[in-house]
């Protein structure tokens, strides 16, 4: 009896790998964290929508190395079918910046859509990296000098750079 039901429990576990693809997805993960900890003087890019999809094309394109940090699944599984490397997790989590290196990290580029959560993800790459180039993301002006003071290096408003660039152009005609 101890002998069946050791197989039954055996074999149902053994179903349960293959159908969700547990191992494949275990040691695909182990390769992704493999490749991670060999990087040095590299970007991390918190937030992989569009502006962080955007700059893992553009960092590919010239071949510098780099490590997205995302938690939306649907957005990994899209930055992966692309090649690029990318780390499931939240980055506003200190753990996670350790996890992806950010201590031998060359810059970091928050992107997150919330200038909230830009500067807690700034505040706590500073306080592990002091010497990390930070590149940042706000969606109100309001929020770029506590972003500095925060310690971002650079910080973009996609919205007024937008507004800008179109009034550049209009004004070349």
């Amino acid at each position: 009896l101890f002998g069946v039901i050791f197989f039954w429990i055996a074999l149902w576990e053994s179903f349960d790998i293959a159908v969700e693809s547990k191992f494949i997805n275990h040691f695909g993960e182990g390769r992704v964290m493999n490749q991670i900890k060999k990087l040095r003087n590299h970007y991390i890019i918190c937030g992989g929508g569009r502006v962080g999809h955007h700059l893992a094309d553009l960092l590919k394109e010239n071949k510098k190395p780099f490590v997205v940090v995302e938690k939306d699944e649907f957005i990994i599984n899209q930055l992966r079918k692309k090649g690029h490397l990318v780390y499931e997790g939240d980055s506003l989590e200190e753990e996670t910046l350790i996890d992806v290196n950010v201590k031998h990290a060359k810059a970091l580029m928050s992107v997150l859509p919330e200038s909230e959560k830009n500067i807690l993800v700034i505040l706590t790459a500073k306080e592990l990296n002091k010497k990390i180039k930070i590149f940042a993301r706000s969606n109100k002006e309001e929020y770029i000098k506590k972003m500095k003071k925060a310690g971002a290096n650079f910080v973009v408003t996609p919205e007024i750079s937008c507004a800008e660039e179109l009034i550049k152009l209009r004004n070349n005609k």
